[in-house]
């Protein structure tokens, strides 16, 4: 398992290359911004999914402009499938931005499972920053978008936002059994246990 991080966009969102080297099967996951540099990190491999932990717009603005290169499948919680088209619940509208409507190939639930080459991605559920936020777990890694940061949470005031809602999404995390690396929407990578001692949202209530 390969994985590549890149910043992306005005808002320094993470975007993620998941490469199965063996079968040169990959996924990007939020693709924010900047199409051309992320397709040309994947040149030698074929692209089965973009995956979205989230419908916020800094999390997908380039997701048409990658899936035309690639070919790749779209997939997404259901609950965010709907809210990806929506400027109010994409938060594009506040930020003046006027994006193309996105198609969702594949609508996910909490547990469902996916196959990129040999890996297996298991779908999380964490909704909280947002409706239809979820994480994504491969291997000994945990994607969690906007629902956890290193010694901190995404915020909750955005449309579809509950702060109770993303503290029982923090406390099913914590329970997920062992050690992970977390890599987070946004800022530096961190494990969770060092979030489940030092974060001071994890037992929020």
């Amino acid at each position: 398992m390969k994985i590549t991080r890149m910043k992306v966009g005005g808002f320094a969102a993470n975007c993620y290359l998941l490469m199965d080297e063996e079968t040169k099967e990959a996924a990007v996951i939020d693709p924010g911004s900047c199409p051309g540099k992320i397709v040309s990190a994947l040149e030698g491999y074929h692209v089965k999914y973009i995956l979205l932990t989230h419908a916020h717009f800094d999390h997908f603005a380039a997701l048409l402009d990658v899936q035309k290169e690639t070919g790749a499948l779209v997939a997404m919680h259901e609950d965010a499938a709907d809210a990806v088209n929506d400027p109010e619940r994409n938060v594009s509208k506040m930020f003046g931005r006027d994006l193309p409507p996105i198609h969702t190939d594949v609508r996910l639930k909490d547990g469902d499972t996916l196959s990129v080459g040999n890996l297996t991605i298991r779908v999380l559920s964490t909704p909280g920053h947002s409706a239809g936020g979820c994480c994504y777990l491969c291997g000994d890694v945990l994607f969690t978008g906007d629902t956890l940061f290193r010694l901190e949470v995404g915020r909750t005031d955005f449309a579809d936002g509950s702060y109770p809602t993303l503290c029982k999404s923090l406390q099913k995390l914590a329970a997920l059994p062992g050690d992970y690396r977390v890599l987070p929407g946004h800022d530096e990578e961190t494990t969770l246990q060092y979030e489940r001692d030092h974060n001071p949202y994890f037992y929020g209530d």
